[in-house]
C-alpha cells in the first residue's frame, strides 16, 4: 500500500465478508445502496463491485478499487460510508481485507473513463 500511495497508484483490494443469515436481505440492501452512492459520489472510487456467493449466500465479496490512498482514506470517512459500517456491525460475523496490487495502472485510461 506505501508503494500505492507514492506513485499515485490504484489501491486495489478484496473484501470478504460473512454475515448473520438472519440479516441477509437489509444486509444486501444497505450494501448495495452505500456501494452505488460510493461511485457516484466519489470520484476516486474507480470500483466498488460487490458479489454474493453462490455457494454460501451471507458471504460476499467486494472487489475495490480506489484512484490512491488519498481516495480510500476520503471514502472510509465518508457519511454514507460510515452509515453503512455502523449500521452493519452487529450484522458481521468475519471481516477479512485482501490487499492487491495492479497489474496494469492505466486500465481504466485504456477504456477512457
Amino acid at each position: 500500500m506505501v508503494l500505492a500511495q507514492e506513485n499515485k497508484e490504484p489501491l486495489v483490494k478484496i473484501s470478504e465478508i460473512l454475515i448473520d443469515c438472519q440479516y441477509l436481505e437489509e444486509y444486501k440492501s444497505i450494501l448495495q445502496e452505500e456501494s452505488k452512492q460510493s461511485v457516484k459520489s466519489e470520484s476516486g472510487v474507480l470500483i466498488l463491485y460487490a458479489m454474493q456467493h453462490e455457494e454460501n449466500p451471507c458471504k460476499f465479496s467486494i472487489m475495490e478499487v480506489y484512484k490512491d490512498k488519498q481516495s480510500y482514506d476520503s471514502h472510509i470517512a465518508s457519511p454514507h460510508f460510515q452509515r453503512y459500517k455502523q449500521g452493519t456491525l452487529h450484522m458481521v460475523k468475519e471481516l477479512k481485507f485482501i490487499p492487491g496490487k495492479a497489474l496494469n495502472p492505466q486500465m481504466f485510461l485504456d477504456k477512457n473513463l
